[in-house]
């Protein structure tokens, strides 16, 4: 825009809430209402602004909110493709393809291709988690609830391996503090071809056991593991077990077999109970 007679400053920019900004060529700075109003704008005397335009917070809050089916609860900010069905459930934002059915449910800020299918307070805290509320006695999120993820990973040689929630980098199951966790684990390795052995040899056992979380995420685990398909069906002698991934995260933990390429699933059953109380 060019300089007005008389005018040394004029208009730089307009801000995302409708302020417009002023420079003189080196710097910039909110006009005054005589230099506002000559360039066709709205002085605030309230405020002292130049406005281009009424900001609307709400019309904000929907360009940052879309694609998404809210008659259900409420979604912060970012958060798409999302269907909110019942009431008062709540996605925290930055989230997308969610789908959130019952009562009081929450899905925390980041997660994402999550579906908490029924019943009420659950708390989806995982990539790709599906949850069933257990109704947390009336009282918070996630006291009680029964939720299934999946992990995967790859291996070539027989060092031990976290594996990945949704085969996510660095993604694992986050530890829940002042809780126990009960799981079921079904982990299947195939040979995927290269190295030693030969395509298609897998094995296939389940974890089965319990954790405890302290309030400082310090864990306590007791498992037990059981080949489904014994070793000399199959080809292949797998085992693993579910431990700490980081001090706040954990998962199931394989390990391979030298010079042998190894695709891995794990599919994971938890059931949670969470007390209000530390320990």
């Amino acid at each position: 825009m060019d300089y007005l007679r008389n005018y040394n400053i004029k208009p730089k920019e307009v801000t995302s809430t409708g302020e417009v900004i002023f420079t003189d060529g080196t710097y910039d700075f909110p006009p005054n209402q005589l230099a506002c109003e000559a360039y066709g704008y709205t002085f605030n005397q309230a405020t002292g602004t130049c406005s281009a335009f009424n900001y609307n917070s709400k019309l904000q809050n929907n360009f940052s909110n879309i694609l998404n089916n809210k008659s259900g609860g409420n979604t912060d900010n970012g958060t798409k493709n999302t269907i909110l069905n019942g009431q008062e459930n709540i996605t925290k934002g930055n989230n997308f393809n969610n789908i959130l059915n019952g009562e009081k449910h929450q899905i925390e800020n980041g997660i994402n291709n999550s579906v908490i299918l029924s019943g009420s307070y659950g708390q989806a805290v995982n990539q790709g988690e599906v949850i069933l509320g257990g109704g947390g006695f009336n009282n918070s999120l996630g006291l009680s609830q029964q939720s299934f993820i999946q992990q995967s990973g790859k291996t070539t040689d027989a060092t031990e391996t976290a594996l990945l929630t949704q085969f996510l980098p660095l993604t694992y199951i986050q530890k829940v503090a002042n809780s126990v966790i009960a799981f079921e684990v079904n982990v299947i390795g195939v040979h995927f071809g290269g190295g030693a052995g030969t395509v298609g040899e897998y094995g296939y056992f389940q974890l089965t056991g319990a954790v405890q979380f302290t309030n400082g995420l310090a864990s306590d685990y007791h498992q037990t593991v059981h080949a489904l398909v014994p070793h000399g069906h199959s080809g292949l002698n797998l085992t693993g077990e579910m431990k700490d991934v980081t001090a706040t995260s954990f998962g199931v933990h394989v390990t391979g077999i030298a010079e042998n390429n190894i695709q891995w699933t794990a599919s994971i059953k938890l059931w949670q109970n969470k007390l209000t109380i530390t320990f």
